[in-house]
């Protein structure tokens, strides 16, 4: 796996060269080797691009993401193969009692609420918000059937963003336009380590909707959606700044830096999912009973 986030945007075309990805632009021609590339973002709305480049960034598993005009991820690109023991997993997925896909539901979802804590901590947000979420996870039952998690996002945003804060999908506001943009990111990076596991996307704990090829990803990411909101908070809001281009780099140089902690030891964003869902089908499998989840501490 790669290192090297990287965003192409005033290239007129890109392909493959050897193994490396080739960008042509007015600047110039420029080379990045493939080994090198963990997530791939073409936002150039014009750009071309070679089915002989898709086909190898799939084959080097890279997280590749294509941007609509307005700047906005809107195509990610996984590959058909994936793990050689995908038909083990698949069918570990479809055999899997609603026993425990509750029981590992409610242990994200307690985690999430636990790491949205500690963003409210951090930036010394209103102490009776960090005692409703703490309240909260204590009480996440499996399958979080009394929707602990809604009602702790309802108190989570409003005391981290402001009492007038309404968080929306669709939203030309910064703070929303900026977690809409981050969220599509991990998403993305987590669609790409589940596929590569050879896991079933469409497969989830808690979300089941039949028009959603994303079900898994969706669950499995929650957890992650707090690393993005501390960075919104403290490269927006402080500043009351709007989410311009450079900000946007900002973001991803973030997202490809942030630290996740398993068991106390330090891991980066990718390989911090790779632990997560790793220990995902290990529960599967039967040969352990909790996620392996990642946890936002102070360093």
């Amino acid at each position: 796996m790669g290192w090297r986030t990287v965003v192409v945007e005033n290239s007129h075309r890109v392909s493959l060269y050897l193994s490396n990805l080739k960008i042509e632009s007015s600047e110039g021609t420029y080379l990045v080797p493939l080994d090198d590339i963990d997530v791939l973002i073409f936002n150039n709305y014009k750009m071309s691009i070679t089915t002989q480049l898709l086909c190898k960034l799939s084959a080097y598993n890279i997280c590749t993401i294509v941007c609509e005009k307005n700047g906005m991820p809107g195509v990610i690109t996984n590959s058909l193969t994936g793990h050689c023991m995908a038909y083990k997993h698949q069918k570990l997925q479809l055999n899997q009692i609603d026993f425990m896909k509750s029981k590992l539901w409610m242990q994200l979802i307690h985690q999430k609420i636990l790491n949205q804590v500690f963003v409210l901590d951090k930036y010394t947000r209103p102490m009776h918000t960090i005692e409703i979420l703490m309240e909260l996870a204590d009480n996440v039952c499996e399958d979080d059937s009394t929707n602990r998690e809604g009602l702790a996002a309802k108190s989570y945003f409003r005391g981290l963003f402001g009492e007038g804060f309404i968080r929306e999908h669709e939203s030309d506001d910064p703070v929303n336009i900026a977690l809409n943009y981050g969220y599509s990111i991990i998403r993305a990076m987590m669609a790409r380590t589940l596929i590569g596991k050879g896991l079933l996307l469409s497969i989830g704990l808690k979300h089941k909707n039949i028009y959603n090829h994303f079900n898994l990803v969706d669950d499995c990411m929650e957890v992650y959606r707090p690393i993005i909101d501390l960075w919104v908070y403290d490269s927006l809001c402080k500043s009351q700044d709007f989410f311009t281009r450079e900000k946007k780099l900002e973001l991803l140089q973030f997202i490809s830096e942030a630290i996740c902690y398993h068991s106390n030891k330090k891991y980066p964003i990718s390989l911090s999912m790779n632990q997560l869902v790793d220990s995902f089908i290990r529960c599967l499998d039967g040969k352990q009973e909790e996620l392996d989840l990642p946890v936002l501490m102070s360093e």
